[in-house]
């Protein structure tokens, strides 16, 4: 049984690592500590059915894919999945940008957090999570649902409304303001004294 539990454990480890997760982005996922997950990796912690099935629905991989891999056809399962042999993917961090795939969903978090004018360590301390979890969910490493997006526009006091106008927008208030300031610091000195007064008048 021990045994048993070791090689589950392994098995939820090699997955992990197909997705380029760290423990504790994972444990961000899962909303557990990332001693939680080493332990079911080390096979120290043994877990049910049910909770298997939550951790692969996160990685997002069937209980198929999970007994293919206990069963060392690991090769297999990537061929299935569709990855491609690499030795420059191989290495974790050039594996982890090659996946990152930023969604509209995680840019406007980031405009929301910018907005505040909170850091993204700040902003995951306020969040509860880990201090790089909101880095990792704005450079699009971590999956993100409607609970954990609704959890952080709620910890950044905005509404889903205030999410949604944002998903609507044809540009981001941010970018619009980036521009701004690039405009601004272009114009010559005669410039910026002509606009000054107009400026001004928008002063809260």
């Amino acid at each position: 049984m021990q045994d048993e539990s070791k090689i589950e454990g392994l098995t939820l480890k090699k997955l992990r690592e197909l997705k380029s997760l760290t423990r504790k982005e994972t444990g961000v996922i899962l909303d557990v500590s990332f001693k939680t997950i080493e332990k079911y990796e080390n096979g120290r912690t043994p877990f049910s059915k049910s909770k298997l099935d939550k951790i692969l629905h996160a990685y997002g991989f069937s209980y198929d894919d999970f007994c293919l891999c206990r069963d060392g056809k690991l090769q297999l399962l990537k061929k299935g999945l569709g990855y491609k042999t690499s030795k420059v993917i191989e290495h974790n961090n050039l594996r982890r940008s090659y996946q990152k795939v930023v969604s509209k969903e995680a840019k406007v978090l980031q405009v929301m957090r910018t907005l505040k004018g909170l850091t993204q360590y700040k902003a995951s301390h306020f969040c509860g999570y880990h201090r790089t979890a909101i880095g990792h969910i704005e450079n699009g490493r971590i999956d993100l649902t409607k609970k954990k997006i609704y959890h952080i526009i709620e910890n950044y006091r905005f509404t889903l409304g205030d999410f949604n106008h944002h998903m609507n927008a044809e540009v981001f208030v941010t970018d619009i303001q980036n521009d701004c300031i690039k405009i601004l610091k272009s114009l010559s000195e005669e410039k910026l004294k002509a606009v000054y007064p107009l400026l001004s008048t928008f002063k809260n």
